[in-house]
């Protein structure tokens, strides 16, 4: 959204707040009266010709404004509100709360709903369908939001939605606009991951059941295994710690050890957690976890070659076989699925980069192995289709048993998938010619049309279209 446009605004009486480091005005608050000298104003001479010049530019464009007779406000986060249908009272309160900014001391979930807590020390709590907040300026009027709601409400739609609204989003008199999903709808989606992006503490009840996401220890294994060659499901298994059982500093000591150390004073200590995910941010940590499969995929796949070609095992492996190559590149496919619920939409890049290039790969591979080897004789009751990966993971695909990659597909949004159709044309056209299941085409093809565009509808199981059958030569 394009940065507005300088000018100075009528305080009408309302309190204000300093826009943050990195502004213009910076030393000058909002809401300075019009006229007098320039230099009380923060405005230079210059300054007030461009805006002058800028306002004749864009004669077309409705005046968007901290001026709460305004009928356009531009809030702190850039997005453009329509605040022409609120009642007086209401609109200066949704103006003094989008054009402020307020500190967040922590945020948490409770019981049914959620809390957050400001720096001025109002406490909003959203649950059963509204907001309220502690401030006297909520108790004078409780049938309409107060500024801190209204400055609240944007801050999550800002975060929370997939796509900057349109300008001219209106709003209501709760503080909430009636054209977006509701703001506790949107923080089911989790709390604790939204809190973690905006550096806003969050404060976790030891208790509370979690339905999905990462709990405080996955997040320091995570975090500490970014730093490894090791997945974090594979890090330290040794380690395990519950937050729900504190401990001191002091008994987090394991002698000898630091990484154990610093694995539980991460988990018991928000002072270092906080510090460590300051250093390795829940994106970086995801894109790092996917780097590590895609490369996974790559060695074993590479192995797989070379065993086909002479033999050789690779250390510690015991088998290398079409089968077990198969098996353990759907553990990988599994895990990629797994995390991309897990991780609320961090390294979905990263992980549709993955999934693609080892389709392509697989859909490449409808060779026998085996076929001309000089160390490897057929084995009793073995046929062509048992050595060849493509077969083992496409061509005998069936919907009770999932669909090969296109099942983590599922769950990459279609807009990150946009630069992706090319080769997933390119494999469809490959699995089309190996003659694959026709309910694994059926859902390819679904799955770029959906791409295409830009949305995901429900569709009917594909089963009757037909099952697995062994191919023809």
């Amino acid at each position: 959204m394009p940065a507005a446009r300088s000018q100075p605004r009528q305080s009408h009486g309302l309190p204000t707040t300093r826009r943050s480091a990195g502004h213009d005005d910076d030393d000058h608050p909002r809401g300075h009266p019009r006229g007098g000298d320039s230099d009380e104003e923060g405005y230079s001479t210059e300054e007030e010709e461009e805006v002058e010049e800028g306002e004749e530019d864009d004669d077309n464009e409705e005046e968007e404004t901290s001026d709460p007779l305004a009928s356009m406000v531009r809030a702190q986060s850039r997005i453009v509100y329509d605040v022409d249908g609120l009642e007086m009272e209401a609109r200066f309160r949704a103006v003094a709360g989008l054009t402020s900014e307020f500190g967040v001391v922590y945020c948490r979930d409770v019981g049914g709903g959620f809390e957050f807590q400001l720096e001025e020390r109002p406490v909003i709590h959203i649950g059963g369908g509204s907001a309220r907040c502690s401030c006297s300026e909520f108790e004078t009027r409780p049938d309409m939001a107060c500024r801190h709601i209204f400055w609240l409400a944007d801050q999550l739609y800002d975060s929370l939605t997939p796509q900057t609204p349109p300008p001219g989003l209106p709003l209501t008199k709760e503080g909430f606009s009636p054209n977006l999903p509701h703001v506790e709808d949107l923080l089911r989606n989790g709390l604790e991951e939204l809190a973690e992006r905006l550096e806003w503490p969050y404060l976790s009840e030891p208790n509370r059941p979690r339905s999905r996401g990462m709990s405080r220890e996955d997040k320091v294994r995570d975090i500490i295994s970014a730093f490894k060659d090791t997945l974090p499901e594979e890090f330290r298994p040794d380690l395990v710690e519950r937050s729900n059982q504190p401990r001191t500093p002091e008994q987090c000591v394991v002698q000898g050890d630091l990484e154990a150390t610093l694995f539980r004073l991460a988990v018991h200590d928000d002072n270092v957690y906080r510090s460590l995910r300051k250093a390795m941010p829940a994106g970086a940590c995801a894109a790092i976890y996917f780097d590590k499969i895609r490369k996974r995929c790559r060695r074993i796949l590479a192995q797989f070659d070379e065993y086909c070609r002479t033999g050789t095992l690779p250390p510690g492996v015991p088998s290398m076989e079409a089968r077990q190559v198969a098996e353990a590149l759907r553990r990988c496919v599994k895990q990629i699925e797994v995390n991309l619920d897990m991780r609320n939409s961090h390294g979905t890049e990263d992980a549709a980069e993955t999934l693609v290039s080892l389709l392509l790969d697989i859909a490449a591979r409808n060779i026998d192995a085996f076929a001309g080897s000089h160390w490897r004789a057929p084995q009793p009751g073995e046929d062509e289709d048992d050595n060849n990966l493509y077969e083992q993971l496409i061509g005998q695909a069936n919907e009770t048993d999932g669909f090969f990659i296109l099942d983590a597909l599922d769950k990459v949004p279609p807009s990150v998938l946009s630069e992706y159709v090319p080769s997933l044309v390119d494999a469809l056209s490959k699995i089309e010619v190996n003659r694959a299941p026709a309910p694994y085409i059926i859902k390819l093809k679904n799955l770029i049309n959906d791409v295409q565009t830009g949305q995901r509808a429900k569709r009917p199981a594909t089963a009757e279209a037909g099952g697995s059958q062994k191919r023809t030569r």
